[in-house]
């Protein structure tokens, strides 16, 4: 039966190398930096219309890839428990288990991981400055202990 990892975590935590070592072992990866770069938005945020449409494209692609019988693992923030419940709810509703990853890594880490990204021009090379990050960072809704998550902590 398949199964679905949910990343959960900031800018710089090592989401996308979690998930790519989940996905050379042949789950199928889904990524909303990447659907928005595929999509031709380099330095320009797409309108959100066009990011409901590519988050829903996401969705619509787990659905798929486990009905085909292949694992999942879903390469987003996840910073809102809002955001969380409704891809278990997804979960579920395919008939699939899943588990919640949070993935975190102290703040001089993460800072530095994201200010050497900054110069890179790829899909996973979000830009931000120190303060932006930190709010971003503060603002985050981790899981409660009700969320029953695995955290793997980085750097």
């Amino acid at each position: 039966m398949p199964k679905v990892t949910l990343l959960c975590g900031p800018a710089g935590a090592g989401k996308t190398t979690y998930a790519r070592k989940l996905e050379r072992r042949g789950a199928v990866r889904l990524s909303m930096d990447e659907a928005v770069w595929d999509d031709g938005w380099r330095q320009d945020e797409p309108p959100q219309e066009r990011l409901d449409e590519l988050y829903v494209g996401l969705q619509d692609e787990l659905t798929r890839a486990v009905a085909a019988g292949s694992d999942v693992v879903v390469d987003l923030s996840l910073a809102e428990r809002s955001v969380r419940d409704e891809w278990r709810r997804l979960c579920g509703a395919a008939g699939v288990a899943c588990e919640l990853v949070v993935v975190t890594a102290p703040f001089d880490v993460l800072w530095d991981r994201v200010k050497r990204r900054n110069d890179e021009e790829h899909a996973n090379a979000v830009r931000l400055t120190e303060s932006r990050l930190r709010l971003y960072v503060d603002g985050f809704d981790w899981p409660a202990t009700d969320e029953d998550a695995r955290v793997v902590v980085t750097g």
